[in-house]
């Protein structure tokens, strides 16, 4: 069902809300300057950002449920970077994990191409070299990379490949397990299970109601929902506390003026909220 095209007047008033926030969102984003120290942050929220762009297109467009596990990328997402302010020591793990998966996925691509026999086509030893190259970039610009001895003194001889498959396939990403992060998050912010936008309330009840959608349970399949007034409330708090909890983040480097702008998008989505009756 196309909800752009049989979306009641309440429902396209949420949708244009949702859409104003997601534009004020976007512009602080853009404002703020890519800062060495808010790499990590930056990189984090444009994901968050991304997931909830995403999930507003697919439920408006009637892809109700698909929206939902969008949105379940994002909360994770905030968790993660939440957790990552409060515990600056876990950062650089984060930033070397990154820069090693990076890679890692770029070598996967490269021994595609080489094994079990090299390439032959003209299209592929260009496919190949361009991969090469990607792959000495990425070591040029990465800190983490180039202290790895492993990977720095990579060759791409038979035996060199060898050696680096074998190192990275014993690396793992650091966990994510989101109610591990909540848990961490209230050693050090005992109150944020207790706040009005805390990510701690919306976790559980979203991953309770909705694990059988994402196990694949036929009745939410079969049922398409509805674009009802508990649904327009439930995307309304998805958005407020993701973004709220976002901008903290990088709170410092936001000036007054995005910041009214940004409280205006809020207040005025809440407004609606009390507003709507059924």
């Amino acid at each position: 069902m196309d909800y752009t095209k049989s979306a009641t007047l309440i429902q396209t008033k949420f949708i244009v809300a949702w859409n104003n926030l997601l534009a004020v969102f976007n512009r602080i984003l853009f404002a703020i300057s890519d800062k060495e120290q808010l790499r990590l942050f930056i990189l984090l929220i444009n994901k968050i950002n991304s997931n909830c762009r995403a999930a507003i297109n697919l439920i408006d467009q009637g892809f109700i449920n698909e929206g939902f596990i969008v949105f379940r990328s994002a909360i994770e997402t905030v968790i993660y970077a939440k957790y990552l302010k409060l515990y600056p020591e876990e950062q650089i793990k984060f930033l070397y994990s990154s820069d090693l998966f990076s890679f890692k996925n770029l070598f996967i691509q490269y021994k595609k191409i080489s094994n079990p026999h090299p390439p032959k086509s003209h299209e592929l030893l260009i496919l190949k070299k361009t991969i090469e190259n990607q792959i000495k970039e990425l070591l040029q610009v990465s800190e983490f990379l180039q202290n790895d001895p492993i990977i720095s003194d990579l060759d791409f001889s038979k035996i060199g490949l060898e050696k680096l498959d074998k190192y990275l396939k014993k690396q793992n990403f650091p966990s994510q397990k989101v109610s591990y992060l909540l848990k961490e998050i209230q050693k050090i912010e005992p109150q944020f299970a207790n706040t009005a936008f805390n990510l701690h309330d919306i976790f559980y009840p979203y991953y309770d109601e909705d694990s059988s959608i994402i196990h694949g349970n036929s009745r939410f399949w079969n049922i398409p929902p509805k674009f009802d007034r508990f649904l327009m409330h439930r995307v309304s708090s998805h958005l407020i506390r993701i973004f709220i909890i976002a901008t903290d983040l990088v709170q410092q480097e936001i000036s007054p003026h995005s910041y009214n702008s940004f409280n205006q998008a809020i207040h005025k989505l809440i407004e609606l909220q009390f507003t709507y009756s059924p």
